[in-house]
């Protein structure tokens, strides 16, 4: 795709949490990454349950205060702003997100006039109530739910119609930027392609730019421009999208889409012997060097001391293994 400027960009970015009950231990959810979106892409983010993609969607949109590292959005240094500066800076109608659970989102006391109405109000976007109750019902309209469902409450509508809202209410601000963090994994998959497809036509119609989270690699490779692998809080590779599903270099890349599944039985089978093997580490005590030498079949001494350098194998293939650092 063209080289667009790059919208949003994390250095080194980490977030650690203690631990309850045992000084100087620390959850380290997020562990030095470094990454760029551009504006007008997608960017996919994989990797295992407890990898750290949730925490570190949070951190760049500022919910969470980083631990370490720098974030900027559109040339902005944000990494140490206040709630009220953000706010200050545009950055809170700027970026939006669209979390996993669509019902947990929406307050169950609020009809989705109020849910609708609730960051044009924050945002001072609207002259008067009137005004803004129109937005709201265009907004529906958009999602492809009738604007008459504006007076109902969120138990009355289904998972998708939901989410549906919800995605309504993340781009009535007229964001630059959405993150959706599993927003379709809770979906039916008829569903799911839907409002992937949605997400599509609003990034054209828009201009939005995303950071796609999700468990299911072949909906990220159908959405992304590019992905990133995460393992236990670290970015072990990054390339285009197409290159890294037809040709992965981390063994954990390799690992997960092994793991996907496949309607051919003897393929199954055959996979299922080289599927990863092993737990994931504790992200309070992980391992030294390359986090992933525990369960890696080609892991050798070096991988159990040194951190791996995040290497360009070609063509701006990045991956961080020492295979490919030598």
């Amino acid at each position: 795709m063209e080289e667009n400027k790059v919208l949003l960009e994390a250095q080194d970015l980490q977030q650690y949490f203690p631990v309850a009950g045992r000084r100087g231990k620390f959850v380290r959810a997020v562990d030095g990454v470094s990454f760029a979106i551009r504006e007008g892409e997608t960017f996919g983010l994989v990797g295992e349950s407890g990898c750290g993609k949730s925490t570190l969607a949070r951190t760049v949109i500022r919910i969470n205060k980083p631990t370490g590292g720098r974030i900027a959005f559109d040339g902005l240094e944000i990494t140490n702003l206040s709630q009220k500066d953000l706010k200050g800076s545009g950055l809170r109608q700027r970026m939006q997100m669209v979390f996993q659970d669509p019902y947990s989102s929406l307050n169950s006391r609020m009809t989705v006039r109020d849910a609708l109405m609730e960051p044009l109000i924050a945002n001072q976007i609207g002259e008067n109530d009137a005004q803004r109750e129109e937005m709201a019902r265009e907004a529906l309209g958009r999602v492809n739910l009738s604007p008459d469902y504006i007076h109902r409450y969120p138990h009355e509508f289904s998972g998708g119609q939901r989410q549906r809202i919800c995605i309504a209410r993340a781009l009535i601000v007229k964001p630059q930027m959405v993150i959706c963090d599993e927003a379709i994994s809770a979906l039916d998959v008829s569903i799911q392609a839907q409002v992937v497809n949605m997400l599509g036509d609003f990034q054209q119609e828009l201009g939005l730019t995303y950071l796609f989270i999700a468990h299911d690699l072949s909906m990220v490779r159908y959405v992304s421009h590019r992905v990133g692998v995460m393992y236990l809080g670290r970015l072990v590779e990054l390339c285009e999208s197409e290159e890294i599903y037809s040709h992965p270099l981390h063994p954990y890349t390799q690992g997960l889409l092994r793991s996907v599944p496949v309607p051919d039985p003897k393929l199954a089978r055959s996979r299922d012997k080289e599927a990863l093997e092993g737990e994931v580490p504790s992200p309070i005590d992980p391992p030294k060097g390359c986090h992933f030498h525990p369960r890696c079949p080609y892991a050798k001494p070096v991988c159990r001391e040194a951190v791996p350098p995040m290497t360009d194998a070609g063509g701006g293939h990045m991956v961080c293994c020492h295979l490919f650092s030598e």
